[in-house]
């Protein structure tokens, strides 16, 4: 984790704190992060684009039914929802939403700048328009360090009374800084793609490969790949990796001022899942969790698998200047952010997408404790969302040299590589990070995670304080991969690097090819992967490499003051450090094909 906090600059205090007649104050935002600086009012004839969150119905009812599309053994597993019927259940009466559309229209906003998505509206208009629409006051910002331009509501915000809007995003909110950014290592004992073949039993080739498959990097922050880093990595590690296609580079990527967490997540997801049809996912600069989900839900294609390597302290998304913008855009506290954005990953699951997320960086305690001074441990979030599955990190000891299809970079004696060893859970003295995991503040613990987590509870006695996490809550992460001395390609440069955001492309890659394999059978991918997964461990004992060695007590700062953070360790079966372990591809694909 790279996220700093952000100190506030405070702007003359709003007097009045409620809407005028008529109505609905949305927001309130006096205050804003000190890594921009305002040049003043915005431009009126200047362009801006945001999205009206609507208020959803059924939502319960559409979360049961969601997960039983990703349940085996249910009447509907895999029996996927399109978007048209996603929103037939959850968005708005139609009725409704034509009253939010008339209002945009009787103010000014022309047609063919709207677009509805059922339970929200895109639009473009001026910053004139966008004033008089919420009665708000529009300022120009600057990021200090990258210079870029933002249009931001400051003081409040409203709608009239009568329409269906939650919230507004686009204009009312600063970016967080939640990357998990990849660490550095040493260039000796390498984990290059054959550590992964050879290990966790990945192809070492490209198979045929269903033309509907894909596997997809979410990116923030202006996180961009390099096309030529990508492809001197595929040369350099002997893997064959298809160049992206513009139609699957969404956003507006930066060749030449790419980013190693993009690198990273890019070259080891597509080198293990080889063949798959790569996706590159680059979000808007004011976009998190909430509007990134909304707007992939709603693209017509989407790849099968997707993979996240971003992630905050759950108890503070709406921490101001950290996920608090969001939040303050969307009038909403953290864990009802928290709960829209698991609906809005739960719509993603019923359209038959598999998504991954990394763990954390910072142990259980996290980063916003990483003096662990505090009497609670902090999840992240979304990997403790109950809709994705978490990926926690290991690192490889009594390792053995790689000998066998040793790739370029490996023979000529530009790195150290090896080919396997002892999986333990990542430690700080190897990898100088801890493994995130624990237990969710929020969401309840899943059905499909019942059995193991209880069997985890009731077998140790090496747990925290009691009052430090909630133990009848969502357990992650879910799974582990390789996380530490990972072997990457940066300006044309071998760099070793590390951290969660390695794992979770890595099983990403992994899952891929499981799609890829499902779809070949009969069409279909396999989805939200958890409830597959559990059952797996409980049925097919060699579906997973159990990690038992190490924990996560420790931060990216280091263990306390004497050792005193406090955490977790691995145990037989799933624990809050490496989940279930770490894949075996092979038996997961037998398993897989058996139950389809």
């Amino acid at each position: 984790m790279n996220t700093k906090a952000m100190l506030l600059c405070v702007l003359a205090a709003v007097a009045v704190v409620h809407a005028a007649p008529g109505r609905v104050l949305l927001g309130n935002r006096s205050v804003f992060p000190s890594e921009y600086e305002r040049v003043g009012a915005a431009y009126p004839g200047e362009q801006v684009n945001f999205m009206l969150l609507l208020k959803q119905r059924n939502v319960e009812a559409f979360q049961q039914r969601a997960m039983e599309i990703s349940t085996p053994g249910s009447k509907l597993y895999r029996q996927f929802m399109t978007r048209e019927e996603v929103l037939d259940m959850v968005a708005p009466a139609a009725d409704e939403q034509d009253k939010v559309l008339t209002w945009l229209a009787q103010n000014g906003v022309a047609k063919n700048k709207v677009l509805n998505l059922g339970d929200a509206v895109q639009v473009q208009t001026t910053v004139e328009v966008a004033s008089e629409l919420f009665n708000a006051n529009l300022h120009a910002f600057r990021h200090r360090e990258t210079g870029r331009r933002f249009i931001v509501i400051m003081g409040q915000f409203s709608v009239p009374e009568g329409l269906v809007i939650e919230a507004v995003d686009g204009i009312t909110g600063f970016v967080p800084n939640v990357r998990l950014s990849a660490k550095k290592a040493t260039n000796a004992n390498m984990i290059v793609p054959q550590t992964v073949q050879q290990s966790y039993g990945v192809p070492t080739s490209m198979a045929p490969v269903a033309g509907n498959n894909g596997l997809g990097m979410w990116e923030y922050e202006g996180q961009s790949f390099s096309p030529s880093d990508l492809a001197s990595y595929a040369q350099s590690f002997n893997v064959k990796i298809p160049a992206l296609s513009s139609d699957h580079i969404i956003g507006n990527n930066q060749p030449s001022s790419a980013g190693t967490e993009a690198e990273l997540d890019v070259q080891v997801g597509f080198a293990t899942g080889q063949g798959v049809t790569p996706w590159f996912w680059l979000f808007d600069q004011q976009d998190w969790l909430l509007s990134s989900s909304i707007q992939f839900f709603n693209a017509k294609d989407v790849p099968a698998t997707v993979s996240i390597s971003y992630g905050w302290n759950a108890a503070d998304q709406c921490q101001q200047g950290i996920g608090g913008n969001d939040c303050q855009k969307y009038h909403l506290d953290s864990e009802q952010f928290v709960g829209r954005v698991n609906t809005e990953f739960s719509k993603i699951a019923a359209r038959g997408v598999s998504m991954f997320c990394a763990s954390g960086d910072s142990g259980a305690n996290g980063r916003t404790d990483e003096g662990c001074s505090e009497t609670h441990l902090n999840p992240s979030f979304p990997a403790s969302s109950p809709w994705i599955t978490a990926v926690g990190a290991t690192q490889l000891t009594d390792t053995t040299p790689l000998t066998k299809n040793v790739p370029p970079a490996c023979s000529s004696g530009q790195i150290s590589c090896v080919s396997g060893g002892t999986e333990q859970a990542v430690s700080y003295n190897q990898a100088h990070f801890a493994s995130g995991g624990g237990f969710s503040i929020y969401s309840a613990r899943p059905s499909y995670q019942s059995d193991a987590v209880a069997a985890y509870l009731k077998q140790t006695s090496k747990l925290p304080p009691s009052g430090y996490y909630n133990a009848t809550n969502r357990g992650f992460p879910d799974i582990a991969a390789f996380g530490s001395a990972i072997a990457i390609t940066v300006q044309g440069r071998i760099e070793g690097v590390g951290g969660t955001s390695a794992s979770s492309p890595i099983v990403a890659g992994v899952a891929s090819l499981l799609n890829d394999a499902a779809i070949q059978k009969d069409g279909k991918p396999l989805g939200f992967l958890n409830p597959l997964l559990y059952k797996a461990a409980a049925e097919c004992t060699g579906c997973f490499t159990d990690i038992t060695v190490g924990d996560n007590k420790c931060t990216e700062q280091g263990c306390g003051i004497f050792g005193n953070c406090k955490g977790f360790e691995c145990a037989t079966g799933w624990d809050p450090v490496t989940g279930l372990g770490s894949p075996k591809y092979e038996a997961l694909l037998n398993y897989v094909q058996n139950q389809l």
